[in-house]
């Protein structure tokens, strides 16, 4: 028998009654949210299969490929490395390797889940959206 696990449809339904909560504005069926806390931070929530959402938000564009960019990238790393055991958030490069991002995937099996682990990410991305001005 194999183990059960929650669709990314069952973690979107999640992700919607979060949104309708809170009178956040999301499409019926979408598996994202875009929700700006504090009229200043843009998050971006995913559902993700197995009762989880992934909780991101842009930090800084990456220059084109070169030694800047090498830099840059250097400048971030050194930084998440220092961070690593005071925020559970990590710093990523999308697919397209054109911006660094900050990610924080967590458990989504209730609302207050959802809540809480938004508010670890502003936390995070307080610091985070400092910091990389500087890099």
């Amino acid at each position: 028998m194999q183990p059960m696990h929650i669709s990314t449809q069952a973690t979107a339904s999640l992700l919607g009654r979060y949104a309708a909560h809170h009178g956040i504005p999301m499409a019926p069926g979408a598996s994202t949210l875009q929700l700006v806390i504090d009229r200043r931070y843009q998050l971006r929530l995913q559902a993700l299969a197995g009762e989880g959402v992934m909780v991101s938000a842009y930090l800084k564009p990456l220059p084109e490929a070169g030694r800047a960019r090498d830099d840059l990238l250097l400048a971030f790393a050194r930084m998440a490395c220092g961070t690593m055991k005071e925020q559970p958030t990590t710093c990523s490069v999308d697919a397209r390797e054109r911006a660094v991002w900050l990610q924080l995937p967590a458990r989504a099996q209730s609302l207050q889940d959802i809540d809480d682990a938004v508010g670890t990410f502003v936390n995070s991305l307080a610091f985070w959206s400092k910091a990389s001005a500087t890099l």
